[in-house]
C-alpha cells in the first residue's frame, strides 16, 4: 500500500496503522519499551519533516520499518560505545547481526504484509482473534455475525496466510521450535 506523505490525514492514517509494528521492530533491537517508543516516534517525525525530500522508491512500510530497525541499531551503537568508553574497553561493532535475527525481523514484516492483504472483513475477524485474544464466540458477538461465518472467515484467512507465507514456513518452524 503507497501512502502519500503530503497530507496530515493520510500521514495519521499511516502512523497509526503501522505504530505498533514499529515498536515492536524496535523493541526487538533494544529490549526497553520506553527507548523503542522513542525510536519509533523519532522515525516518524523525521518522515514528516522530510516528506519533500524523501525518494521512497519502494513500499513505504517496508522504508519506516527498515528505518527503524537501523535507527534501533545506531541506538544500540551509540549505548556499547558510552558504555565502552566508561569501562576503557574496546568497541564493539553491532553492524554483523546474526543471520537468524534478520531472518525473523523479515519474517515478522512479512506477516503483517500477508495479514494487510486479508479481504477487509477477514483481516478484522483475524485480528481480533490473534491481536486481541478472542474467541470466535465474542468475535461473533462483537461484529454481530454468527459463530459459522467466524469459523469460514478465519479458514479464508489461513489460507490465504499460507499462500503468502509459504516461503517461511521453514523459518516459522524453525522460531517455534526456538520458543520451546
Amino acid at each position: 500500500m503507497n501512502v502519500s506523505l503530503e497530507n496530515v490525514s493520510s500521514f495519521e492514517l499511516f502512523f497509526k496503522r503501522n505504530y505498533h509494528i514499529s515498536c515492536l521492530v524496535a523493541l526487538r533491537y533494544v529490549k526497553n519499551t520506553e527507548v523503542a517508543e522513542d525510536i519509533v516516534q523519532e522515525t516518524f517525525m523525521y518522515l514528516w519533516q522530510k516528506r519533500a525530500e524523501l525518494k521512497i522508491n519502494k513500499n513505504l512500510k517496508s522504508y519506516l520499518l527498515n528505518a527503524v530497525k537501523n535507527r534501533s541499531i545506531n541506538y544500540l551503537q551509540r549505548e556499547r560505545q558510552f558504555d565502552e568508553l566508561l569501562e576503557g574497553g574496546s568497541l564493539v561493532d553491532l553492524r554483523e547481526e546474526p543471520l537468524d535475527s534478520f531472518s525473523d525481523d523479515e519474517l515478522a514484516v512479512q506477516i503483517a504484509l500477508s495479514i494487510e492483504v486479508l479481504p477487509s472483513q477477514c483481516r478484522k475477524i483475524f485480528l481480533l482473534a490473534y491481536q486481541d485474544n478472542l474467541t470466535y464466540s465474542e468475535i461473533a458477538t462483537s461484529l454481530n455475525l454468527s459463530k459459522n461465518t467466524i469459523k469460514t472467515q478465519m479458514g479464508i484467512a489461513y489460507k490465504i496466510l499460507r499462500g503468502q507465507l509459504k516461503n517461511y514456513v521453514l523459518n516459522l518452524l524453525y522460531i517455534f521450535r526456538k520458543l520451546n
